[in-house]
């Protein structure tokens, strides 16, 4: 598999996760008592935090093949903040 596709899946597979979390968050944060669209909260709130945990995995995959342009990022960065200093 080229590098460019693993990259376009998982951060698409990355964007999903965030929506999902977003929208489950808020759905566990407002729904304060009973059920939710028909699922138990505790079914949700596990689900939330598996769902959690994979971004988590995702993401330092996702650093791992991005490592070189982080690091570039950074380096220019410093740059940037020593000229301000002079």
């Amino acid at each position: 598999m080229k590098k460019p596709f693993l990259k376009a899946i998982l951060s698409t597979l990355l964007i999903l996760i965030v929506l999902f979390l977003a929208l489950s968050g808020a759905l566990l944060y407002f729904g304060k008592t009973g059920m939710v669209w028909g699922i138990s909260r505790q079914a949700l709130r596990e689900f939330h935090f598996c769902v959690a945990i994979a971004m988590c995995l995702l993401a330092a995959v996702h650093l791992v093949l991005n490592f070189r342009l982080y690091t570039t990022g950074l380096k220019a960065l410093a740059r940037r903040g020593k000229r301000s200093e002079e």
